[in-house]
């Protein structure tokens, strides 16, 4: 055999582990071919082989299955589980989070600063690790000192992610990892998997499967590290008391001033669920039959990671409201007009669809400007009403009074929350449950009246829909989290509203109030034509518009069950009636007994049908009862002689009967052709987009069959009637704009068309008045808002800056990130200040762009002040130096900012660079006395 051949062999006999094998003692278990593989090699033992070949490769094989086989019968059985391996890596790495938070943010104040700050440079060892960078991947060598943190501090100190807690042979670099992350929370799509194959790509290195784990490791890592470093900031700016980001997360809605007029609603929030973001739960091979699964237990690993920050509540909170649901509470309440439209999933019903699912969605809740306030998990199932009771005492315990909740069914949410064990403290706290604009147009009439956004006071031009444009966008995560674990579908989520909270929502808040006051101006703009309109039509005040919608009201409601008052029959109608039933009930049993004799007659056909006995006998009975019937009724009208069809008393109160029909089937179509083109109103209103007229279209089209069904009832009497009434079409009435294209309806008993309410010009100028008061609801609360966001602007950078300082000497580390917290913060702040000067200068505007004196920043001084007091401290001249100094700057402000003529885009943005300039020497002027207090 040649050498080159041998030395292939014993590389492989070495790999298999197969090396000094003594099989000697097994050559009679071998069978007399069996020739050991280690004589052959040496050449002690000659192998015969046959001109076929094979035998030396036969032999090799059963030497290796041999010596595998020995192993595996003399190795210790391996009892460990992999079921607990996620486990103990959160374990590895929870225990040294408090060393690897301070080298992590040892590493972002270096960064920061641009030296490198003071520590221990005793080297205890190298290590040779792979680093995943940005561009490339490289081998390098680790420094680990004597500090005592571990190999984790050591890496992280660098700016160096490991992929394990205690033995890490790969790191990733920070940058790489907040790549990833800005990118997926501005593109939720780029999950992890495609953005590591792209790193592979650029390393020029295939992709394999392990890597996607790797960096998954390494990213948790990050995010827990910048978790728990802001939870440090937090805690330094007392900010980590309970529920204090829900509290203040939206400064123009809770950062309340002094001297602020009361509102009708504190403030304004929308709630609504959303099943996109569910998640598969994964579980054992199922069981049971094709066609009735049953599905197994979980096989998820274990993990104690919750990942939901303070933005989700538990599960117990939510539970704590399970029996009450949507479904159960006021299934038939009169009182409701919509019970009947609405109906949330009901848990029962959907318990198969969602059985594959844990999580089916969330129910999230919302301010009006769209900052993220609580979230809940919904829990195999729907829209139960647990979610919404939960949200709502969640608001109530954070904001108290006067609250206007927005759902999308709020008008059946209103009477749920009053029937819960939460109607107490929402009664006594006003809250208000809402229907959005876009729902609600597809609501019942009589509901829009008492729930609709345009015609609840103090609502302004709010449309309650923000959650819509929420999921519009939080839909693109579905795909990373449908097969996620629980804390990575819950760590997705909570980056993601983190993400837009700061980046998003605070970022177009400007844009969002200037918008809305331009839109408020621009309504107002039309209140001179509906005066002149009000006076061609003799329209005395706005009064009118009052009286009109509550006649329509009164209209409405004023109908049993949703249905018009029942006519009273005359007992000549029910005469009638009753001899007309006499008579078919005499022709049946007169068939009867004629169909009885013939099948007794002699020419009888053989073996006739029998006649039913049982028939026989109904039939005389019931001939019998309409007798007594009318022998009653003419005993009441005094009748002596039984009338006939030929009788004139016949022929009236037959003509009454049909009357009355054709009446009763014009209630009923009048009834749904009143509440529907009421509801399609906003349909043919300019300025109404094309979703809303969709969605509009689309609610109305799930209740065509009442409309169809009413129009054919309709049409059957109409033909009847003599002369023949009108009949009406589907296309006919889809079609019809408004209630007065129904000229049927002048023969109603109400005149509903006598009305002025009913005119279409009468409607559209009754809506044109309550959008007039909406916008000025509306600017009346923008200019508070308004306010509020400078004023907060201009003491959050005070504090901030003033925290930094604090901090400087006593922990540099702390107030880099604290430096870092206030630039994130801020770094819309100027186009704030852009926009809020140059509505400023809009014709119409009555607010004010100067900053106000924050309830809550005087209570802390005022707190503070007493402290001190009881220190025997004294610190009135500081506090009247601040004021002093304010003071002095706004009226040499406000004058510059009247004074100034337009002279172009380039000279406002210089007064308000200015402007942000003084503001800022205001905030750093730490050493005069005159630095802004707030609450530490």
């Amino acid at each position: 055999m040649p050498e080159e051949q041998l030395e292939n062999f014993r590389a492989l006999r070495d790999f298999s582990g197969s090396q000094a094998v003594d099989m000697e003692d097994d050559d009679s278990d071998m069978g007399p071919s069996f020739h050991n593989i280690n004589d052959v090699l040496d050449g002690t033992t000659q192998m015969d082989i046959s001109h076929a070949g094979g035998e030396f490769i036969a032999t090799l094989q059963d030497g290796i299955e041999a010596e595998v086989s020995k192993r595996r019968k003399k190795s210790t059985p391996d009892y460990r589980i992999r079921d607990d391996r996620t486990q103990k890596l959160v374990d590895g790495w929870k225990v040294q989070m408090d060393r690897l938070v301070p080298a992590y943010m040892a590493w972002c104040a270096e960064a920061d600063l641009g030296t490198p700050m003071s520590r221990t440079t005793t080297m205890v060892e190298e290590i040779k690790i792979t680093v995943v960078d940005l561009y490339k991947t490289s081998m390098i060598d680790v420094q680990l000192n004597a500090e005592g943190a571990g190999v984790a501090a050591a890496l992280i100190k660098q700016g160096l992610i490991p992929c394990a807690p205690w033995t890490a042979s790969v790191a990733i670099a920070t940058r790489v990892l907040e790549l990833y992350r800005i990118t997926h929370s501005r593109c939720p799509q780029l999950a992890i998997q495609p953005f590591v194959k792209s790193l592979c790509d650029l390393h020029g290195v295939p992709y394999r499967p392990y890597l996607r784990e790797q960096f998954s490791i390494a990213y948790d890592v990050y995010l827990e590290l910048r978790r728990q470093t802001d939870s440090r900031v937090n805690s330094a700016l007392g900010r980590n008391t309970p529920n204090w980001r829900m509290k203040h997360a939206c400064p123009a809605c809770t950062y309340r001033l002094e001297g602020e007029d009361e509102m009708i609603f504190s403030i304004l929030t929308t709630m609504d669920g959303n099943n996109s973001l569910k998640r598969v739960l994964r579980r054992s091979k199922t069981d049971g039959s094709e066609d009735e699964p049953t599905l197994g237990p979980s096989t998820e690993r274990e993990d104690s990671r919750d990942g939901g920050e303070d933005y989700f509540l538990s599960r117990e909170q939510v539970d704590r409201w399970a029996k009450d649901r949507v479904a159960d509470i006021l299934p038939t309440d009169a009182k409701n007009p919509c019970s009947d439209r609405w109906k949330n999933m009901i848990n029962d019903v959907t318990s198969r669809m969602w059985g594959i699912f844990d999580e089916t969605g969330i129910f999230l809740a919302l301010c009006r400007h769209g900052f993220v306030l609580v979230v809940a998990d919904m829990i195999r199932s729907g829209e139960l009403a647990k979610y919404p009771l939960a949200i709502v005492s969640s608001l109530l315990d954070a904001f108290g009074l006067k609250i206007g909740g927005g759902y999308d069914i709020g008008c059946h949410f209103e009477a749920t929350v009053d029937k819960s064990e939460l109607g107490d403290k929402a009664r006594a706290n006003h809250f208000r449950s809402l229907v959005g604009s876009f729902h609600g147009h597809a609501h019942n009439r009589l509901c829009q009246l008492s729930f609709l956004a345009t015609y609840v006071e103090g609502m302004g031009l709010e449309d309650l829909e923000g959650c819509e444009r929420f999921f519009s966008r939080s839909n693109a995560l579905a795909k990373s989290v449908r097969y996620a674990s629980k804390f990575h579908r819950r760590q997705e989520i909570t980056t993601f509203m983190r993400q837009m909270d700061d980046l998003e929502t605070y970022a177009n808040l400007g844009k969002f109030l200037c918008d809305n006051y331009r839109q408020a101006l621009k309504i107002l703009k039309t209140e001179p034509e509906l005066r002149r309109w009000m006076m061609v039509e003799g329209i005395d005040d706005y009064d009118t518009f009052h009286i009109w919608l509550e006649e329509e009201r009164n209209y409405l409601t004023g109908m049993e069950d949703g249905l018009p008052k029942k006519r009273e029959e005359t007992v000549e109608m029910e005469y009638v009636k009753t001899l007309k039933k006499l008579e078919d009930s005499q022709k049946r049993l007169s068939a009867i007994l004629k169909s009885e004799q013939a099948a007794l007659a002699d020419g009888a056909d053989f073996n006739p049908a029998p006649v039913s006995q049982v028939a026989r006998r109904h039939a005389i009975e019931r001939r019998n009862r309409d007798l007594d019937t009318v022998e009653d009724l003419e005993s009441k009208l005094g009748i002596n002689q039984r009338w006939t069809s030929a009788s004139p008393e016949w022929v009236l109160a037959e003509q009454a009967i049909k009357d009355h029909r054709y009446l009763d089937a014009l209630d009923q179509i009048e009834r749904i052709i009143v509440e529907r083109l009421f509801e399609m109103t906003k349909i043919h209103q300019s300025g109404t987009g094309y979703k809303m007229r969709s969605h509009i279209a689309k609610a109305l089209q799930a209740r065509s069959k009442a409309i169809r069904n009413a129009i054919d009832r309709y049409n059957a009497v109409a033909e009847d009637m003599e002369p023949p009434k009108p009949t009406l079409s589907w296309d006919e009435v889809v079609n019809y704009g408004f209630l007065s294209e129904f000229d049927i309806l002048r023969d109603t008993q109400d005149g509903i068309q006598s009305r002025p309410w009913t005119r279409r010009s009468y409607r559209l100028a009754m809506d044109r008045y309550f959008k007039i008061l909406r916008a000025r609801e509306e600017i009346k609360r923008l200019n508070m808002e308004i306010r509020r966001v400078v004023t907060w602007i201009d003491d959050e950078d005070r504090f901030l800056r003033k925290k930094e300082e604090e901090y400087k000497e006593s922990n540099p580390h702390l107030a880099v990130q604290i430096s870092r917290y206030r630039q994130r913060r801020s770094r819309s702040d100027q186009n704030h200040m852009q926009r809020f000067w140059a509505l400023a200068k809009t014709p119409g505007f009555t607010g004010s762009v100067l900053p106000g004196v924050s309830i809550e920043k005087k209570e802390a001084r005022h707190a503070a002040r007493e402290a001190q007091r009881q220190a025997g401290i004294d610190m009135e001249l500081e506090e009247v130096e601040e004021i002093e100094e304010r003071d002095r700057w706004r009226p040499a402000q406000q004058d510059e900012w009247e004074d100034e003529d337009d002279e172009g885009e380039e000279a406002k943005l210089e007064a308000v660079s200015t402007l942000l300039y003084q503001m800022s020497v205001l905030s750093v002027d730490q050493n005069d006395g005159r630095g802004g207090h707030h609450l530490d």
